[in-house]
């Protein structure tokens, strides 16, 4: 059996989805949505069935060369009869419950749109016994003006209930190692809420390697005093703002991370149980709060803060607060509560360990990988000096080894590096020097030709703020290995010794583009 379902009034308007500014991991939270709002509507329904253990969501990628990428979203929830699926293809069409997390009903078709060209919905509700499926072709629909298409009804089980789309023509592919990667930590972030309860799985999948999402938890900064007792620095907040005649409500909690992180560290934003605002390298960090980049409080303070009355953009990925003071509101009345916090995260330094031979076999695979450099070999000139980056403890001889500050790198100090680049063969000493913060931060000597003794100076002053995190000295070392490779190539191709201004800049930016080709592609 067939039915129509009329789109008007404009068809062309489905072909500007594709410039909406989302990002991969926020269109496919659109479905995600929908999952999990029907899931939540209708779970004492899909509970009191036999079967049911808990919602499962399957989102798929599939690479096709010759056919073009796919991408499928699949779901157990409790599906559609015919009022809810005409809703869900028809523009402007809000759901009957508009206080959940699809509550402006365009998230599926702006984010179908947003992905591909074409893209077909399949349904069937618990106790259903029709199914139905409906597809919609952006280019034909462009092309011919149509104002209705056509839905597929037949028969199907009243046991069963879940919903289908799938997506093709892609505008937007999801691609390279990192961007998959991020999808996966960014989903994990997102629904963190409905992960920790138990009774919403999400799986990912690429190319038939299937990933379930879980959340990890940051470790919370316990103090340990000498009577004994140990203070966990993690409170609750619980506040509420009075504005144009609404009241928008707080709670949650705030803490200080141990380790600090860079990238994980700030306040995750939450409205009716889903992130808005939040997820590694997108957590919420007005300077008010947090200060700069390199302050330890940017790297230690985090929450997670319940805002489920607040207004929200279409996309969910902001809240509606930009114009009318709201947010400088809710900052000011933020630092009421972090004031201790902020103080506390500036004092304490947990101290994190990494290995030096770890740190130059991880810089030198990432340089190897792509294949700029050839025929590596690594030792370690002598295991016995062990070394260590307490770069606070002269200046606190009383504070306890354990909260001193930076990391503990462990191994020798020294390390030497053979290679090949560019079919010719150097050798490097590696130093990583601790004694002198008024010494140059690198230092690069010829010992003899090719052969180059590399110093590292890790208690100058400019990194002490980042020190902390042990990521950063690999990071560094990756980075200094870029611009001397790039330093001693500019030298060798220079005439007259004489080298161009340019070339140790586009020489750099040429190893670390490679780097980062390499990395996107494994």
């Amino acid at each position: 059996m067939k039915r129509k379902i009329n789109i008007r009034p404009t068809t062309g308007v489905y072909s500007t989805y594709k410039r909406l500014s989302y990002q991969p991991w926020t269109a496919i939270a659109e479905f995600v949505d929908n999952s999990t709002q029907s899931f939540y509507d209708n779970k004492e329904r899909l509970f009191q069935t036999k079967y049911y253990k808990k919602l499962i969501i399957e989102i798929e990628y599939i690479e096709d060369e010759i056919n073009g990428d796919s991408l499928v979203i699949k779901d157990n929830a409790y599906g559609m009869e015919w009022d809810d699926f005409e809703r869900a293809v028809i523009l402007d069409r809000p759901p009957r419950n508009t206080n959940g997390r699809n509550e402006f009903g365009m998230g599926l078709k702006t984010a179908a749109c947003w992905f591909g060209n074409w893209w077909s919905v399949e349904s069937t509700q618990l106790n259903s016994p029709r199914k139905y499926y409906a597809e919609m072709d952006i280019d034909i629909l462009e092309k011919y003006k149509n104002e209705e298409i056509e839905v597929i009804e037949e028969p199907e089980s009243p046991k069963q209930h879940y919903t289908i789309i799938t997506i093709k023509k892609l505008n937007k592919k999801i691609k390279g190692a990192r961007t998959k990667a991020k999808v996966k930590e960014l989903l994990s972030s997102l629904y963190r809420v409905d992960l920790r309860s138990g009774l919403i799985e999400i799986t990912v999948t690429y190319n038939g390697n299937s990933s379930k999402l879980s959340f990890v938890e940051p470790q919370v900064y316990e103090e340990s005093f000498s009577d004994g007792t140990i203070k966990r620095w993690k409170q609750p907040v619980n506040f509420f703002i009075e504005a144009d005649g609404n009241r928008f409500n707080v709670n949650g909690f705030i803490a200080i991370r141990s380790p600090g992180s860079l990238r994980d560290a700030g306040f995750t934003l939450i409205r009716r149980g889903r992130v808005i605002i939040g997820g590694p390298e997108c957590n919420y960090r007005p300077h008010e709060l947090f200060g700069d980049i390199n302050s330890f409080p940017y790297q230690r303070l985090y929450g997670e803060l319940h805002m489920d009355n607040w207004k929200v953009t279409q996309a969910k990925d902001d809240f509606d607060w930009h114009n009318s003071g709201l947010e400088e509101t809710f900052i000011s009345k933020l630092l009421e509560f972090t004031k201790e916090y902020k103080t506390k995260a500036e004092q304490i330094r947990v101290r994190e360990k990494v290995v030096t031979n770890d740190i130059i076999k991880k810089v030198s695979d990432d340089l190897r990988i792509p294949g700029l450099i050839d025929n590596l070999k690594i030792e370690v000139l002598d295991p016995s000096i062990a070394v260590d980056l307490n770069i606070g403890s002269k200046e606190n001889p009383k504070q306890d080894d354990k909260e001193g500050e930076g990391i503990i790198l462990e191994g020798s100090s020294a390390i030497k590096i053979n290679l090949e680049y560019k079919k010719i063969k150097y050798v490097f000493d590696i130093k990583y020097e601790m004694n002198s913060p008024s010494s140059q931060w690198l230092t690069l000597n010829e010992i003899k030709n090719d052969y180059y003794e590399l110093k590292i100076n890790m208690k100058h002053p400019f990194f002490k703020p980042l020190i902390d995190n042990k990521e950063f000295i690999t990071l560094m070392t990756k980075f200094v290995m870029a611009m001397v490779l790039a330093e001693i190539e500019s030298i060798r191709m220079s005439n007259n010794d004489k080298i161009d201004f340019w070339a140790i800049r586009i020489g750099m930016n040429n190893i670390l583009e490679e780097v980062i080709k390499s990395e996107d592609t494994q």
